[in-house]
């Protein structure tokens, strides 16, 4: 389950490493542990009991790299790990160094941050001064301050260029440079990775922000023809009361007339009766019409409210 927090920012960091830059990782890791044994394997007799443990950490160290591909899911367990098996393996320290990177790439938490830095620091320190006090010819580092084409493999001794406290001096030095890489790296990767996640946030919210305008605008086109449907449903009946009290007054004048008119001037008058009862008629028809229009115009305006109630209680994303 991932970590949460109040605060805007999420403590697990979403990073994606891509295929070949894992497989990197894991043969340089291998590569420096392999070669970092094999130095110290020197000074050991084949028969003895420690040679055999340090053929054991060979064989190991072939396949130690490969402890880096858990580091996305399991960060902070990788990096436990990794520390773990450069205090016990004679490794060099940069496999811990990359697991310390993966961890604060992951995790936007400061006192994960400040304690996997102070373990860090402490493994690598530990392991660069533990090859620097080996003896020469175990000795990565004395290697890199011996004279060219000196040593058993040329049939003379190691003469050293530097001595024992400048050798150990030196390799403290680069242990801090390691450790500062490392951890400039991994709050490198962390913040790139905050910066994409708050813009893909930003964009989500534009997006609902530009949907929600548009259903305002929608409603606001629906109330108005809304209202003016109403507008004229309501002159429809008034026109009809004016136009049917003409037509009963124009009724009771011909019942009261009625003996005195010949037959053409009844006909006239029921001709001009029947055109105003046609003319109510078709009122009625329009009215009845608008009424229909003004009840769609009513559903689509819930419509739109609805939908804009359900925009306004959609989970908007987390403030940046």
């Amino acid at each position: 389950m991932s970590e949460t927090t109040n605060s805007p920012t999420p403590i697990e960091v979403p990073v994606r490493t891509r295929g070949w830059q894992s497989m990197v990782m894991v043969v340089c890791a291998g590569f420096m542990c392999l070669a970092q044994t094999a130095f110290a394997a020197q000074r050991f007799g084949q028969d003895s009991a420690v040679y055999v443990w340090m053929v054991f950490c060979m064989l190991v160290a072939f396949a130690i790299g490969f402890l880096l591909l858990a580091r996305s899911r399991y960060p902070r367990a990788t990096f436990v790990a990794a520390c773990v098996v450069v205090l016990v393996f004679p490794y060099d320290p940069i496999l811990a160094l990359m697991a310390l990177t993966a961890l604060l790439a992951r995790r936007n938490d400061t006192k994960t941050t400040v304690r996997a830095i102070v373990a860090g620091g402490f493994v690598t320190l530990a392991a660069q001064v533990r090859d620097a006090l080996r003896p020469p010819e175990a000795s990565i580092w004395h290697m890199v301050f011996a004279k060219p084409d000196t040593g058993s493999q040329y049939g003379t001794d190691l003469i050293m260029l530097a001595d024992d406290r400048t050798i150990v001096i030196t390799a403290i030095v680069a242990a801090l440079l390691e450790l500062a890489i490392a951890t400039l790296a991994g709050l490198h990767i962390r913040s790139r990775a905050l910066a994409s996640l708050a813009t893909a946030k930003a964009d989500a919210a534009d997006a609902q922000v530009a949907q929600l305008k548009t259903t305002i605008d929608s409603q606001q086109l629906a109330d108005a023809i809304a209202a003016e449907a109403h507008d004229t449903l309501a002159h429809s009946p008034s026109l009809l009361a004016l136009n049917a009290s003409a037509l009963q007054a124009e009724s009771k004048k011909l019942a009261a007339e009625a003996g005195s008119l010949d037959a053409g001037q009844l006909a006239g008058q029921a001709s001009r009766i029947a055109d105003k009862t046609e003319e109510i008629r078709k009122q009625a028809a329009g009215a009845l019409d608008e009424a229909h229009i003004s009840s769609a115009g009513d559903r689509l305006c819930m419509g739109r409210v609805q939908m804009a109630r359900l925009v306004e209680r959609a989970d908007l994303p987390d403030q940046l």
